[in-house]
């Protein structure tokens, strides 16, 4: 019996941890559409959040809780390109631990930036399908293809940065904020 009700404990605990990380990761979403140069940043900063389900429960419950988030984000988002940001690139601190198993270090970069570079032309590819929108098409028709390039490049150089940011960040809350979450330890 008390075996049951352990079990149970333990299943509450998890569920309330990734719902509340789900929200938490919609409110900065829907906050991040208030302010335009957002729009890059929170949707990395709403990974971060998949970070302590990682490190507390497993990938099955970083995914559901991302999937959830993804989907409240898309269904009541006010940034229709944040919200594709999230969904496209937002699932990477849960594949990124694959993705550091690649032994050697250049192929292991080249596998990185193949999987932003593919994740953002397929999210732009789908926005222009779903969301024909003129002035959409016409800033990148102004931008012009040069600026386009630059543009992709400077975001995945940021991702490049964001994936060096995610190991120290794992080491911060688990050394400092995890200690103090005395739920989890019970």
């Amino acid at each position: 019996m008390a075996d049951n009700r352990m079990i149970s404990r333990r299943q509450s605990v998890r569920i309330a941890y990734c719902g509340m990380a789900a929200a938490l990761s919609a409110a900065l979403m829907l906050l991040g559409g208030v302010i335009p140069a957002a729009t890059y940043a929170v949707p990395m900063l709403c990974g971060l959040l998949l970070l302590p389900v990682m490190l507390e429960f497993d990938a099955k419950a970083a995914w559901t809780t991302y999937a959830a988030a993804a989907l409240i984000v898309l269904i009541l988002g006010f940034d229709k390109e944040a919200a594709f940001f999230y969904i496209f690139l937002g699932y990477y601190p849960i594949v990124k631990w694959k993705l550091d198993r690649i032994a050697s270090r250049p192929k292991r970069l080249a596998a990185k930036t193949l999987l932003f570079t593919v994740a953002l032309a397929a999210m732009y590819g789908l926005l222009a399908l779903l969301f024909p929108m003129a002035a959409f098409m016409r800033e990148f028709g102004d931008m012009g293809a040069a600026m386009a390039v630059a543009f992709a490049a400077l975001y995945i150089f940021c991702m490049l940065l964001y994936d060096r940011l995610l190991l120290p960040m794992a080491m911060i809350y688990m050394n400092r904020i995890r200690p103090r979450l005395k739920f989890l330890r019970n």
